[in-house]
């Protein structure tokens, strides 16, 4: 079996729409997919692509870069998400904080939905940015809890 591909119902699943929205998304050519042996399988990375997310890992592409010779560090953070509304709260205050405060080339955010019970936050860049960002997501994740 290959793990890169997805059933029609895995993919509504992980979208939580219905199998017909998946095959509306096909009709309409908003979504990729091929029929094997009569059932339609959709590569992970297409799934990515259509919901706007890297298929990218930051953390592996952070210890597999040979070429970086700048010091820096990378912090990945487990967020357990006790309600959507919360859990939406919050990441507009991690992207409101990114955007509006920490600047410079060499730093990083990413945030992934990782299920409907965690979400999760990974900042790159120089020790200092990872640092003080950090601990603004630490203080912030106190209020939220």
């Amino acid at each position: 079996m290959n793990h890169d591909l997805l059933s029609l119902s895995e993919v509504a699943d992980a979208l939580g729409v219905t199998t017909r929205t998946i095959r509306n998304y096909l009709s309409d050519g908003k979504l990729k997919g091929q029929k094997i042996g009569g059932q339609w399988k959709f590569l992970k990375s297409e799934v990515y692509r259509f919901i706007g997310q890297s298929v990218e890992n930051p953390v592996t592409n952070f210890f597999e870069n040979e070429n970086n010779f700048k010091t820096g560090s990378i912090l990945v953070i487990n967020i357990p998400i006790s309600s959507m509304r919360l859990v939406e709260n919050l990441k507009n205050d991690l992207l409101n904080q990114y955007n509006n405060v920490y600047d410079g080339e060499n730093r990083q955010f990413f945030y992934q939905a990782i299920s409907k019970e965690q979400a999760r936050v990974i900042i790159q860049g120089t020790i200092e940015y990872v640092a003080s960002f950090g601990d603004w997501i630490n203080n912030r994740l106190r209020s939220y809890s």
